[in-house]
């Protein structure tokens, strides 16, 4: 494991010397597809996050509703103090937070240095976040695909400041891009697999979507799959239906956002 200061952060001249920490680091960073649920992906987080060397980190997602009305889904691990997760859900929702808006505005990692503090609301988010291990952090977003509005990212935490800055800390970053990876894939999964288990969608079903998604027509679809048209449209409707949507183009983003669309070997 990498050289930890008693507060529990990034030493980073003594990672540098290391020549085993980035191997026994990524080892840990692959255990997470191991994961069973989201327990274990958050033990597995926990302990990649420790051999990465942080005092502390968050991975969520949000997804927000496909008429852009209400509040996005969301699906959140805090690898940190309890107390703060309890927190800052008190505080508002997570993609309200500074962190978020970087993630929704860039596609490279940004420290804390990085983030714009916009007023009151923002001061009071990273004042809390620096109390429970975030003194400096890493954004890391994650790309969730062309198209889409999804937005993910991952947040390292230091006690120390500037701990993520400068040529010293190129291997952290490097193995956080990883982190945030490894977490996108097993998080796809987990949210597809919910999605087509809550709307018991069959495999022709998911098909149906991924050709709407396309932005293929009745017509086009029936070609496609041997169904007539008059039967695409009546499975769209109970599509919809299942899927809590209003129309089958919603119907299609929905599947797409939580990443039923995606082809996987």
């Amino acid at each position: 494991m990498s050289s930890i200061d008693e507060a529990g952060s990034i030493c980073r001249r003594d990672v540098a010397r290391d020549a085993r920490y980035p191997a026994r680091a990524l080892d840990l960073i692959l255990q997470l597809q191991g994961a069973e649920g989201p327990p274990q992906l958050l033990d597995a987080l926990v302990s990649a996050t420790e051999a990465i060397g942080a005092a502390a980190s968050l991975y969520s997602v949000a997804i927000p509703e496909t008429e852009g009305e209400g509040e996005p889904f969301s699906f959140s691990l805090f690898a940190c103090d309890p107390a703060f997760a309890h927190r800052q859900q008190q505080s508002g929702p997570l993609p309200d937070h500074p962190w978020f808006r970087f993630a929704r505005t860039h596609s490279s990692p940004g420290t804390d240095r990085t983030v714009p503090v916009e007023g009151p609301a923002d001061q009071e988010a990273l004042a809390l976040a620096q109390q429970h291990g975030f003194t400096s952090c890493l954004i890391v977003p994650t790309a969730a695909g062309p198209d889409l509005h999804r937005v993910e990212m991952l947040c390292l935490g230091s006690r120390c400041h500037a701990a993520f800055d400068g040529e010293d800390a190129r291997i952290v970053r490097a193995l956080a891009r990883s982190l945030a990876a490894e977490l996108h894939d097993w998080v796809t999964r987990h949210l597809s697999a919910s999605l087509q288990e809550a709307a018991q969608l069959q495999q022709i079903d998911i098909t149906l979507l991924h050709l709407e998604w396309q932005g293929l027509g009745t017509k086009a679809i029936s070609a496609r799959t041997g169904l007539s048209p008059s039967a695409v449209d009546t499975r769209f409707q109970r599509l919809n239906y299942r899927l809590e949507c209003p129309n089958r183009k919603a119907s299609a983003r929905r599947a797409a956002e939580h990443g039923l669309l995606e082809s996987r070997d």
